[in-house]
């Protein structure tokens, strides 16, 4: 029987990386049922029920695109832009490569 070696490229390791500390990041600003889905994150909150709870939810999910958006700037400047979508109670995070055509010859 033959034992098959699997190596991660440096490549592989810093995306893995790169899930995890955006995980962690999900987590420190209170998000729940966090997933990361084909270079989307996606996140709910568990605010307290009552009438407010959607605007917390809001809150919680902005304060969390202004932290995943400062962790991006922090890694390379205009790499990288944190859109964010909702639906109901579940918040969607879309990480955007900057592109700057004068960088391509293009402009």
């Amino acid at each position: 029987m033959k034992t098959k070696t699997i190596t991660k490229t440096g490549e592989q390791m810093k995306n893995e990386q790169l899930k995890k500390d955006i995980i962690q990041i999900a987590k420190k600003e209170n998000a729940t049922d966090i997933t990361i889905l084909g270079g989307s994150l996606f996140v709910k909150f568990n605010s307290p029920i009552g009438g407010n709870a959607h605007n917390v939810d809001r809150k919680l999910a902005n304060d969390l695109k202004t932290k995943l958006q400062t962790f991006f700037d922090k890694r390379k400047k205009n790499d990288c832009y944190v859109k964010m979508s909702e639906l109901g109670n579940e918040f969607a995070y879309d990480f955007t490569p900057i592109v700057d055509f004068r960088m391509e010859g293009i402009l």
